[in-house]
């Protein structure tokens, strides 16, 4: 099976995921199928941009070989892999307790995860390597490579934790009486 087949399956399981926990959403839970929503995309994000980075610098891990960098700018971007996994975590720990929780923090740094990470993402995609994805094409920028199918559903998994989160998060809540007031 070839490495574009693969990430089309990855992108099909990422996105039957995707819609299982939508279907469950009820049953499980909203803000607990949300937080494995957010799961899911640090999974896919460590799957490409870690993986990457990480296999490309250390020689032994890819057949390929190392990328051809400069030694000091080969540590850059091995750390740079390693730190995105510790962010990952990091986020996956804050859905699983803040958003999971119903906290406002937590689905705040979920919308900026999404804004920053996806934004940057999508943009510098355009500009340097599109993984075959007919987005840049509506602009004129020609396909090249694979892979947008499996690499388009984290944002997508974490606009549809945002989505059934909100509601739990955001509603009216009951005024509560001051304790400070007899």
């Amino acid at each position: 099976m070839s490495l574009q087949d693969q990430a089309r399956i990855g992108g099909l399981i990422a996105l039957a995921m995707i819609l299982a926990l939508l279907v469950a959403r009820n049953r499980l839970g909203r803000l607990n199928a949300a937080s494995w929503l957010v799961v899911l995309g640090a999974v896919v994000v460590a799957g490409e941009h870690a993986q990457f980075a990480i296999s490309y610098s250390v020689p032994i891990i890819t057949t390929e070989g190392p990328m051809l960098l400069l030694p000091h700018a080969r540590l850059h971007f091995f750390m740079a892999g390693i730190y995105t996994i510790i962010g990952l975590v990091l986020l996956c720990v804050i859905a699983r307790t803040l958003l999971k929780e119903g906290r406002r923090s937590g689905w705040y740094a979920l919308l900026l995860a999404l804004l920053v990470g996806a934004g940057c993402d999508l943009v510098m995609e355009g500009w340097w390597w599109q993984h075959g994805s007919p987005l840049y094409q509506v602009f004129g920028v020609p396909a090249q490579g694979f892979g947008w199918e499996f690499l388009y559903s984290y944002p997508v998994a974490w606009i549809t934790a945002l989505v059934i989160s909100y509601k739990p998060i955001f509603r009216e809540r009951p005024a509560q009486a001051s304790p400070m007031k007899s």
